[in-house]
């Protein structure tokens, strides 16, 4: 047989095998988790490796360094953080610094500045009382301040991701659930969903009787971060629409406050819009549609459309940089 006879007969075998490994390759590729476009990296470290928690009650064992690395930054963190965690496996942020512009995971928060939140719940919160927040800040409250902070959540929802992520959000997203909501038990999820509800509402006594209900007749704060709302707008984000933009800090308060009106006018934003200092700029803050203003959380804030202040349910007692924590007022009989 010639050679060319013998290429003939076994050329129909040889594109049959061809296409069952390339069939077997895409089967295989189908089963693959959907890669994350990021990274964790957990650093054990020594007591003397984190001073910012110097004297607080926290075994120096349960806290480690993470570092969030994305491939499209060569390798270089995107985040940073210190973490400590609890026997069923719950990773608590007490401090997160991110490396670029747009939050990753969670907002910038200095470990000094929880504690002094801490320090202020346990001199003046009641310790039969229930302090209210999002599920990382309860977790640092039960750490530092130990007072009931019982909200959780194994979805773990309101993590932040940057817009360059958005493509990849669902995967983000379910790998989040597997980072940041383990070790949370099932049943939590629905007290989370239910005080997901009451920031949502449209109607300040309507929120406040929503978070009576959850304290069962106990007396109740609430503590609250500015992030929140962006945390409230990635887990339901067709009932809070905002968005920023970062102005240069140089300068007088006056000029950029004059800037940041323009842009607002000059683009028809009519919602509310709440400034907040991040060294260099000054980032805006803006409700981008009617509703969104009127939402519990939006009144709570120091939003342009708000006044906590004057609000006839909650009382604020204590406010700390991004901090803002009130009283939740009887029920007027």
């Amino acid at each position: 047989m010639n050679v060319r006879a013998f290429a003939l007969r076994i050329a129909p075998a040889a594109l049959i095998a061809a296409g069952a490994t390339l069939l077997a390759f895409v089967a295989h590729s189908a089963l693959q988790p959907p890669v994350a476009p990021y990274e964790l990296k957990l650093f054990r470290k020594t007591a003397d490796a984190f001073p910012e928690l110097a004297g607080q009650s926290i075994e120096t064992k349960t806290l480690e360094r993470l570092e969030v690395s994305a491939p499209d930054m060569s390798g270089k963190p995107v985040a940073s953080a210190i973490l400590a965690h609890d026997d069923a496996g719950r990773k608590t942020p007490l401090e997160w610094r991110n490396a670029v512009t747009e939050p990753v995971f969670f907002a910038d928060v200095k470990a000094g500045e929880i504690i002094k939140l801490a320090t202020a719940i346990k001199e003046h919160v009641e310790d039969d009382a229930v302090v209210f927040a999002w599920w990382d800040i309860s977790r640092a409250l039960r750490k530092i301040a130990r007072r009931p902070a019982p909200l959780d959540d194994p979805q773990a929802r309101g993590l932040l991701l940057p817009a360059s992520w958005t493509h990849d959000a669902e995967v983000v997203v379910e790998r989040g659930k597997t980072v940041w909501g383990a070790g949370v038990p099932a049943e939590q999820a629905d007290s989370f969903s239910r005080f997901i509800e009451a920031l949502l509402a449209g109607d300040e006594a309507q929120g406040a009787a929503a978070l009576r209900a959850l304290a069962q007749d106990k007396p109740a704060y609430l503590a609250l971060h500015l992030s929140d709302i962006w945390k409230l707008a990635q887990a339901q984000p067709s009932a809070v629409s905002i968005a920023y933009r970062d102005f240069p800090a140089g300068g007088h308060s006056h000029g950029v406050m004059k800037a940041a009106r323009d842009f607002m006018e000059r683009e028809k934003i009519a919602g509310g819009y709440m400034v907040e200092p991040l060294g260099d700029v000054i980032r805006l803050h803006y409700l981008t549609d009617a509703a969104s203003p009127n939402r519990l959380i939006a009144r709570l804030l120091p939003f342009s459309t708000s006044n906590p202040l004057k609000l006839d349910h909650f009382q604020l007692v204590f406010q700390h940089k991004g901090y803002w924590v009130y009283k939740l007022n009887p029920a007027k009989s």
